[in-house]
């Protein structure tokens, strides 16, 4: 498969390295100084595109994938509030789209499990919970994407329902009805991510540190192997059940 590359920083060369691994090639790369009629002759070279750029190209990128008809998976977070009319918009024109915030496996797979163990807990009396998660300093948005998801994962889960905030609040006790995510920004940290469960009896804390960037790129390219040949806006969760499927290989 020929991928084109939106972005090349450090998400964008993980792509470049596992995709090659995995037997791909790269057929170019944009950036924001690339002119309209270079990106589109790349694109066109190309059978798939994969997006880690920035949350404010994301439109323009998937006006790019509709206009040349390639597939577009997006790791690029922060653009939440613009998701709903943009998948609408590559429904009714026939393209196709995957979004991710985290493409890791493992992570989907730990926000299932965590918020499942959450939940349970969180029907016994005297059981309180928080998230926290940590990424290097060059993050650009807060909480991330990967933390939005599990809180709102988190939120639908919960009976009865608390409310996620933001920081904590600054001049008065958190209420019962509740919980705090909290945001770290150090150094080089790739991405850490805590569920912090509290009982009376009990502490659990239940965690997800990526050790590179090259599990998020993993998740991205089998991604835009999967989403070749179909049409629609998609999550990562359709390409996960395939990836966990067992066949008769197996």
């Amino acid at each position: 498969m020929r991928i084109a590359l939106i972005g090349y920083g450090r998400m964008g060369q993980a792509v470049e390295r596992v995709a090659t691994a995995r037997g791909h090639t790269v057929v170019g790369v944009m950036g924001r100084a690339t002119p309209n009629a270079e990106r589109t002759a790349i694109a066109e070279t190309a059978d798939a595109l994969i997006d880690f750029s920035h949350a404010d190209a994301v439109e323009t990128n998937i006006a790019l994938a509709l206009h040349t008809a390639r597939p577009l998976v997006i790791g690029t977070t922060g653009w939440d509030a613009q998701r709903d009319a943009l998948a609408q918009r590559v429904q009714q024109s026939g393209g196709a789209v995957l979004y991710a915030p985290n493409f890791s496996i493992a992570v989907q797979l730990y926000m299932h499990y965590a918020v499942a163990l959450a939940a349970q807990l969180l029907r016994l009396d005297g059981w309180d919970v928080a998230i926290e998660e940590i990424h290097h300093r060059g993050k650009a948005d807060a909480p991330s994407g990967t933390a939005r998801a599990l809180t709102q994962r988190l939120q639908h889960a919960l009976n009865p329902p608390r409310e996620a905030v933001y920081p904590a609040p600054p001049n008065h006790p958190l209420p019962e009805t509740q919980f705090c995510v909290g945001v770290l920004r150090v150094g080089s940290e790739f991405g850490t991510h805590r569920v912090l469960l509290d009982g009376p009896y009990d502490w659990l804390e239940i965690t997800h540190r990526a050790k590179s960037r090259d599990g998020f790129a993993y998740g991205a390219v089998r991604a835009a192997e999967w989403l070749r040949g179909r049409t629609g806006f998609y999550t990562f969760q359709e390409v996960l059940t395939e990836i966990l499927t067992p066949t008769e290989a197996d």
